[in-house]
């Protein structure tokens, strides 16, 4: 397997964690809110600010709104995982625009809405930062050396 291959298959591997981890982050954020309501979740995603989920009331409308955003992020998550799996692994443009653009809004939201202002701890949030880089970096390079603006080393 030539280092395209290699760099791109390991971009979709990323992408593919990211995926999974996100899914399962949204299965926890639904099942929270079922068992402990809008409070409770804000207090699970809450890291790096104390809340208190007994002296807090969350609206019903809020609740809802915030199982939406879980349940999107589930879809998005699933999303992900599938174009990995089924374009990244083949270095295809359109995957790497799709997988960028879909994980690249969403972590920019992550970033806007809950770490800069300090919501959620930013090692809660870490962990799909650093899938994203390691995905973008190496399908970026793929995708590069595809098109021929990186010569890779050849044996001799």
């Amino acid at each position: 397997m030539d280092t395209t291959n290699r760099l791109a298959k390991t971009g979709a591997v990323c992408y593919a964690l990211w995926g999974i981890v996100h899914v399962l982050g949204a299965a926890i954020q639904l099942a929270a809110l079922r068992s402990q309501g809008g409070a409770g979740l804000t207090a699970m995603i809450s890291t790096a600010r104390p809340f208190d989920a007994q002296a807090t009331v969350v609206p019903g409308a809020s609740a809802a709104f915030m199982g939406m955003g879980a349940f999107n992020l589930l879809w998005i998550g699933a999303l992900v995982t599938v174009v990995a799996v089924t374009l990244n692994w083949r270095n295809s443009r359109l995957g790497y625009w799709l997988n960028l653009g879909i994980v690249g809004a969403t972590d920019a939201g992550l970033l806007w809405a809950l770490l800069v202002p300090g919501i959620m701890a930013w090692s809660d949030g870490l962990v799909g930062l650093v899938l994203f880089a390691a995905a973008l970096a190496c399908s970026t390079l793929g995708r590069a050396r595809v098109r021929g603006l990186i010569v890779a080393a050849t044996a001799a």
